[in-house]
């Protein structure tokens, strides 16, 4: 099974991300965790992103969310559901800041997330994922681009906080000014 890393790893597309950038899913030189997210998996994938925080922002470790829109409305308004993911991710940004910082990283996040809108659903069975948008779904690629551990049904983020935690250490601390913020839905309301 080994000999066919390589082979799966060289076959994966080259999608455009949610920016309009054409995005390499296994970058060598980095560490990539690809989580799966659809209408269903919505909560739950924020829940999977959020539990990696403690090592956003360290050189060469980047998480990117493959959305599968293939049994959504978002394919018939490609440019609002686009938009929304961008906008998701300039929000994103500003709650990674300290970890950033944390981390000792300076920079700034945004540049750093990647969301895939997989309207035809080419790059979730490029991935082996299939078309079950209920079940929680993971790949992590090392340097070299190669699959290092991957789930097709995960009920919590743990086994692969434990993955990357053998990758990378120990994550920071939750730093002090990471404080989670409302939606504004629920400020509106509150």
């Amino acid at each position: 099974m080994v000999g066919l890393l390589p082979a799966f790893a060289s076959e994966l597309p080259h999608p455009k991300n949610c920016d309009g950038k054409v995005f390499e899913l296994n970058p060598h030189g980095k560490i990539m965790v690809i989580l799966a997210s659809s209408q269903p998996l919505a909560d739950t994938t924020r829940e999977f992103g959020r539990s990696l925080y403690g090592w956003q922002g360290r050189e060469g470790f980047r998480v990117t969310v493959v959305v599968d829109l293939r049994k959504s409305l978002g394919t018939l308004f490609k440019g609002w559901t686009i938009g929304k993911m961008k906008a998701n991710l300039d929000e994103e940004g500003e709650a990674l800041r300290p970890w950033y910082r944390a981390n000792g990283n300076q920079g700034d996040p945004r540049p750093d997330l990647c969301a895939i809108a997989d309207f035809d659903g080419q790059v979730s069975e490029a991935l082996g994922w299939g078309g079950d948008e209920e079940k929680m779904k993971v790949i992590i690629f090392g340097k070299d681009g190669e699959k290092l551990w991957s789930s097709k049904d995960l009920k919590s983020p743990t086994s692969m906080m434990e993955e990357v935690r053998k990758i990378l250490g120990p994550p920071v601390p939750t730093p002090p000014d990471a404080v989670p913020k409302k939606s504004r839905i629920l400020l509106r309301k509150g």
